[in-house]
């Protein structure tokens, strides 16, 4: 068998990954949720009443949100992160520029193809991580933006195994072992 070639395998991965959270991302404008508003906030019924729902120990402690007619209410602590997904859709917004970016990486233009620009794991570290780091922010880009942060420490091992990209259009884009 042969050794496996870290940066093909994370071009294939960021290429999913890719092409899932622009995809969610247009779902994400559609249904608008920030994914962790169910953190620190009392559940209450419909009435208004405290319902204690036990933690893994039997006691009764914390749950996840305030239930209304709608679903979970999200607390005042996430609030502006409530606001930046539900009423201005700037992260769903940062999700799909960060997504059609990655996908101009993963599947170069003529234009950009054996630049530094692609042939840097460093950026794409970089890059993958912050997309995930926004993804996970977002409901329906919580898989894409985990896939993301899997691809950014590909990157970091196939940095660390001092593979290098192909280096041109026409070039092996197997890259150096």
């Amino acid at each position: 068998m042969g050794a496996l070639i870290w940066h093909v395998w994370g071009r294939l991965l960021g290429l999913t990954a890719g092409v899932y959270i622009v995809w969610a991302s247009f779902w994400a404008f559609l249904f608008r949720k920030f994914f962790w508003d169910m953190m620190y906030v009392p559940l209450r019924t419909y009435h208004g009443l405290s319902r204690k729902v036990p933690n893994a120990d039997g006691r009764s402690g914390r749950s996840g949100g305030t239930l209304g007619h709608a679903g979970i209410i999200p607390g005042k602590n996430t609030e502006p992160l409530v606001n930046l997904v539900v009423n201005i859709p700037l992260l769903q917004s940062f999700s799909l520029v960060l997504g059609i970016f990655a996908l101009v990486l993963e599947y170069p233009l003529p234009l950009i193809e054996g630049t530094a620009i692609h042939r840097s794991f460093i950026l794409r570290a970089v890059l993958y991580f912050l997309t995930g780091f926004v993804g996970i922010m977002v409901y329906q880009c919580v898989d894409p933006a985990v896939y993301f942060v899997i691809v950014s420490g590909v990157y970091v091992m196939a940095m660390s195994k001092g593979e290098q990209i192909g280096s041109g259009p026409g070039g092996d884009d197997r890259g150096k072992v």
